[in-house]
């Protein structure tokens, strides 16, 4: 994306936008639509908020425009129906506009507007695919998907119960914990594209995984979410509250287990093996998709290890 963006600047078009118009075209893609934030951030980053702001205008204008023609090609072009895809998009948005706004340390507004967006992300959830009504027009549509197969189906009531109902379960309780992560890899990114100095804080600013170091202050936060994630499991509990420690304790291990990676990562660096960490990572992403019990080890061993760097001294912290 960099050299792109460096030659659009060789011809006189200003960064914010081709950063924004690569930015829409990013979320338009559907499969790389999670990186449309970078681009943006990289603006930020290059040169200053005024191009930043920018950034995002440009952006909100490609995916206005990439929803409504593809809104029209369904047969689906009403007002109501628009506002709403574009509506995540906005929110996403506004927060990597926050966090260049704000003048805190890049952990403590990260997680601030992570919070934020969690609460309203998680209010349009509950009232959309929350419901039981579009919960059974989602099946009514998987069943008309799937009656062409010729194959015996259950009724949509059933598949409303039995698939979508747990789906809509998996995505409320991990949403708030990927947004963090979606915020945090686009400010990390987006930074070290743009070249942006690191200050005091630096660890995310940085962009690089081995220089990740969590805050102490939130290893009680951290605590505490996991705490109450052990009172929903043990106590049944449903609703707003095991959403809530489902999501805190999930964005809990994804921090520290960032700190796992980055922890393997300096140690690799620090014994001269730089390429090993790039195939330490790309064998643990195939090793966890490929199978389920190396995934869940290493959701466990990695935040584990994450953690104990808190009283266990592995690297020099100037260093890292």
């Amino acid at each position: 994306m960099d050299p792109i963006l460096v030659r659009a600047n060789r011809r006189k078009i200003p960064v914010w936008v081709s950063a924004g118009v690569l930015s829409g075209l990013f979320y338009a893609s559907g499969f790389i639509a999670v990186a449309f934030l970078v681009p943006v951030q990289f603006a930020f980053a290059k040169d200053g908020k005024k191009e930043g702001l920018l950034s995002m205008l440009a952006s909100l204008a490609v995916i206005g425009i990439g929803n409504a023609m593809r809104l029209s090609s369904l047969g689906f072009m009403q007002f109501s129906v628009l506002v709403q895809t574009f509506l995540p998009p906005l929110l996403l948005l506004c927060g990597i506009g926050a966090l260049n706004m704000l003048a805190v340390d890049s952990w403590k507004k990260v997680i601030a507007v992570s919070v934020v967006l969690a609460g309203v992300f998680g209010f349009l959830l509950k009232a959309s695919i929350g419901t039981q009504e579009v919960q059974q027009a989602i099946a009514s549509i998987i069943l008309q998907l799937l009656g062409s197969s010729g194959t015996q189906l259950p009724d949509a009531a059933t598949i409303a119960r039995d698939y979508v109902a747990p789906a809509v379960e998996v995505i409320l309780d991990c949403y708030g914990a990927l947004l963090f992560l979606m915020l945090a890899a686009s400010w990390s990114i987006g930074n070290r594209l743009g070249e942006k100095g690191t200050g005091a804080d630096g660890t995310m600013q940085k962009g690089s995984i081995r220089s990740i170091v969590v805050p102490r202050w939130l290893l009680w936060p951290s605590i505490l979410a996991w705490g109450l994630l052990l009172l929903v499991l043990y106590g049944h509990k449903q609703g707003a509250l095991a959403i809530v420690a489902w999501n805190a304790s999930l964005a809990a291990a994804s921090w520290y287990a960032l700190q796992g990676i980055g922890l393997i990562s300096y140690f690799f660096e620090s014994k001269g093996m730089h390429r090993t960490t790039g195939l330490m990572l790309v064998l643990l992403i195939l090793l966890i998709l490929l199978d389920r019990k190396v995934g869940l080890a290493v959701a466990i061993l990695m935040p584990v290890l994450g953690v104990s760097e808190v009283w266990l001294q592995y690297r020099i912290r100037k260093g890292a």
